[in-house]
């Protein structure tokens, strides 16, 4: 059995191993469930069950990219979310784009149903790419803080005294003495 390091986690070795795991079960159970799903609709209901297959898809797409946030290491969570995101809308635009060949399907609900497919992926990856600019910004604010916490902090002693107020240098000059007398008062 491996010790945990100072901080508490398990050896990254380990990590990697178990999410190696995690993920080869997760799969086989999204695809004995897919497959399950195909077998039981009865005969001519292959559009119903690519129309679950394809919507349960994106369902575990949006559950891998939440459980990335309880992970140290969310490289197998994010693999999973966008495969999963990849067939669910790959299997609904499939589903509706053959739905007159199943004989379901009018040539004017196909056009609906890929019209809303389409905006509903256009939703996706404007999304998509507003988190993946919050997430380069994200770096970029934890470079500065890394940099800023990598600066000799300044003294008190050394801000002050950089930071005194002292003589403009438009001030005139001080008198040394004899030449004239002090100005009398009013």
């Amino acid at each position: 059995m491996h010790a945990a390091n100072a901080s508490g986690a398990a050896p990254p070795a380990r990590q990697g191993i178990s999410a190696a795991v995690l993920t080869a079960i997760f799969l086989v159970v999204a695809g004995l469930l897919f497959y399950g799903i195909y077998l039981a609709l009865p005969q001519n209901h292959e559009f119903g069950a690519l129309l679950l297959i394809g919507s349960l898809s994106l369902v575990f797409a949006i559950g891998c990219y939440l459980l990335e946030s309880v992970s140290r290491d969310p490289t197998a969570q994010r693999s999973l979310a966008w495969a999963f995101l990849a067939m669910g809308f790959a299997t609904l635009f499939l589903a509706v784009g053959l739905g007159p060949t199943y004989n379901v399907e009018s040539a004017g609900g196909q056009l609906v149903g890929l019209i809303l497919l389409a905006v509903f992926l256009g939703i996706t990856v404007a999304l998509i790419s507003w988190r993946l600019r919050a997430v380069q910004a994200s770096v970029h604010q934890e470079a500065a803080r890394q940099s800023w916490r990598n600066e000799t902090p300044v003294s008190a002693f050394s801000y002050s005294s950089a930071n005194a107020p002292s003589v403009p240098s438009t001030a005139p000059a001080p008198s040394t003495g004899g030449d004239s007398p002090p100005p009398r008062g009013p």
